[in-house]
């Protein structure tokens, strides 16, 4: 394992980049259409259109969504689509979904007082937003976001099926040489949960922080 711990470091590192850009994308979605769809904004037709997206990027699971953007929308597009962008595509989409409704349950889970007294003092919406919505939201769903962005790291391992070599990829190829699973899977497990006790303490650190803040 020593010798082959540099291929399975390179498998880890595009495996943290293809969280990154997925997360980015999933944070970046859910908190639009989170906010675009919450009670005291949305329109009926906007709130019917965000819960059906949310609904089928929920229902669809991030295995078929990966297959969809690799081989299908190539297809009907005619036109390449790298497999690492296609991968994080989906598997951004996908979570962003879960994110969407995370965020709206957040802001939703907020006294409709505060939106009131925002407009009675003609506060802007993006300052309400801003100041006093979204930072209060962001307390109450810290947790289930970091929950969903840990279930995403462990989803890149999926990527594996369309041949992107991430961590779970290498150690299949390394396994397919040198025939002996259990080492090398119990290593990439053990990188897993190092991924997962890293989030665990940021969590620990940015909750401590927001409670203090309040105090």
């Amino acid at each position: 394992m020593i010798e082959y711990m540099p291929l399975l470091m390179q498998g880890a590192t595009v495996t943290i980049a293809a969280w990154i850009v997925s997360g980015i994308l999933s944070l970046s979605i859910g908190l639009v259409l989170g906010i675009a769809s919450c009670h005291a904004l949305a329109h009926p037709v906007t709130f019917n259109a965000i819960r059906i997206y949310a609904f089928i990027t929920k229902g669809v699971p991030a295995y078929v969504q990966i297959l969809i953007a690799y081989f299908v929308l190539p297809s009907l597009l005619d036109i390449q689509i790298p497999s690492f962008i296609a991968a994080c595509s989906a598997l951004g989409i996908c979570s962003s979904g879960y994110v969407t409704e995370i965020i709206r349950s957040g802001i939703d889970s907020l006294s409709q007082g505060q939106w009131d007294a925002c407009r009675s003092l003609g506060y802007p919406l993006n300052a309400t937003l801003k100041r006093i919505i979204l930072p209060q939201a962001f307390r109450n769903v810290l947790l289930p976001l970091l929950g969903e962005l840990e279930k995403l790291l462990k989803s890149t391992s999926l990527f594996a099926t369309i041949g992107i070599i991430e961590l779970t990829r290498s150690g299949m190829n390394i396994i397919s040489r040198e025939l002996n699973p259990v080492p090398v899977y119990l290593t990439i497990a053990g990188i897993y949960l190092l991924f997962s006790a890293t989030l665990q303490l940021i969590s620990i650190l940015i909750e401590k922080r927001i409670h203090h803040g309040y105090r």
